[in-house]
């Protein structure tokens, strides 16, 4: 069976970014001051007529998902559906506990500061 559409985006997209980064280690931009990885999150797009709604839309998603550990946060103002108006988007991007050890993966995360 074929993978569903967001699943061969997600595999393009993955491709796609880690050949880029790839090229960094074959002589592009990269130094050893700077670090450039691949990570794959999830997006989550709240989208409101009013800035308000927006952020309520993404309040709501954090109280209803408190297992989503948030990584980060977009903000975006965009054309509306109607000339001469705007919607706004806040883009979560999160991961969802490990089933097996309840940890989050990311960079964002790190040891316990008492067992340092």
């Amino acid at each position: 069976m074929p993978p569903d559409p967001l699943g061969r985006d997600l595999v393009r997209t993955l491709h796609a970014a880690t050949t880029a980064v790839g090229t960094l280690a074959l002589g592009g931009t990269a130094d050893a001051a700077s670090d450039v990885e691949v990570s794959a999150f999830a997006a989550i797009v709240c989208t409101g007529d009013t800035p308000a709604d927006a952020l309520e839309a993404a309040a709501a998603v954090a109280r209803r998902a408190p297992g989503l550990e948030i990584h980060s946060l977009a903000w975006a103002r965009t054309d509306g559906p109607r000339e001469d108006t705007s919607e706004y988007k806040v883009t979560l991007t999160v991961t969802a506990p490990d089933p097996g050890t309840g940890e989050h993966n990311g960079t964002t995360h790190h040891t316990n500061r008492s067992t340092r």
